[in-house]
């Protein structure tokens, strides 16, 4: 029988509340609320967690009841919240704002891996429950990573940044170039006016051994380069060539190591989620490896890529589907790895 559960999402400068249904054959969307506040984090140069705080404190009670009219469900059976990782402060408000709402209505309580949403996400986002095993890059501003799933409760991981994530490196290019800051999109934007390989910039591990990403590398030549030649970061044709190198040079990377994962495990499905998803040349690119190698390939679509609470209600309901205990004395692990 179908029931309904709630996910709180507050990892990082997201505030979201989703309501989601579920049964054994899969899960469906009923509401979902969502608010962030870029240009206070833009005017600072970067995420403020103090700024994070207040907003989760401030819009978790109007999301959540705007989530629940437009589910048109006020009862759940069950109650969801980020607690890791990210940032602590506002890991803890979502995690403490969660227990207190399944504590008011009775409801069991799970505390949710981020990253494990974002494993869920390219299956729910289309209705169905994940499939084993499978090969999962997770890529967004705070994370890359190669997860292999080969079942529910058995992950590990393949390869994970040494240093900076590729949307932490897509974000700081662009505002170093005059995009802005998030610029990880307008960056991708300029890229397309531009051609890669009118300037060279590095592809760091790419074709090394094992599936470990690097981007500081990459990030330090392109700040050089920018000291070199300021005309870079003006616009105009040089800019986009630049921001078009910039491109290139990050998808290779993410190419390449998923390439090798998938080699080295031998597994025929590959999924790809996070932010970083959403930019289309490097979703196109690691499509197009994948259909080369004839490993399914599966994407998140819509809202589920980013950050998103419609994720945590997902693994919400696969735990009360799989009669998992409630685990009320969960804290915040801003370090909390998916792997298990």
């Amino acid at each position: 029988m179908a029931f309904q559960t709630l996910g709180i999402e507050t990892s990082c400068d997201e505030t979201a509340v989703a309501v989601l249904e579920a049964d054994e054959q899969g899960c469906r969307l009923l509401g979902e609320a969502l608010a962030t506040r870029p240009e206070e984090h833009a005017a600072l140069g970067g995420i403020v967690p103090e700024l994070t705080v207040r907003q989760h404190l401030e819009l978790l009670p109007r999301l959540t009841a705007e989530a629940q009219k437009k589910s048109g469900s006020v009862t759940v059976s069950g109650v969801g919240a980020t607690a890791g990782p990210g940032l602590a402060p506002a890991l803890l408000v979502g995690l403490s704002y969660g227990k207190a709402l399944a504590w008011a209505q009775k409801n069991p309580f799970y505390a949710i891996n981020h990253l494990e949403g974002h494993l869920f996400s390219p299956f729910v986002s289309h209705g169905k429950w994940p499939e084993y095993p499978h090969v999962a890059l997770i890529v967004s501003g705070g994370h890359t990573l190669l997860v292999e799933a080969s079942g529910p409760q058995e992950r590990r991981i393949l390869g994970t940044t040494r240093d900076d994530a590729a949307g932490e490196a897509f974000d700081k290019l662009a505002r170093m170039v005059g995009l802005g800051y998030p610029g990880g999109a307008a960056l991708e934007r300029e890229a397309r006016a531009g051609c890669a390989g009118k300037i060279s910039l590095p592809r760091p591990m790419k074709g090394s051994e094992g599936c470990d990403f690097s981007f500081s590398g990459l990030k330090n030549a392109a700040r050089l380069l920018l000291e070199k030649s300021p005309n870079l970061a003006v616009a105009g044709t040089a800019r986009s060539d630049f921001c078009a190198e910039v491109q290139a040079a990050i998808t290779e990377c993410l190419v390449d190591r998923s390439a090798r994962a998938l080699a080295k495990t031998e597994i025929s499905t590959f999924t790809v989620s996070g932010g970083v998803s959403a930019n289309q040349g490097i979703l196109a690119a690691l499509k197009r490896m994948s259909e080369e190698r004839g490993v399914k390939f599966l994407t998140a679509t819509g809202g589920w890529n980013t950050d998103n609470a419609s994720m945590i209600a997902a693994v919400t309901a696969r735990r009360i589907l799989d009669r998992q205990p409630s685990n009320w004395s969960a804290d915040a692990d801003p370090r909390w790895s998916v792997a298990c």
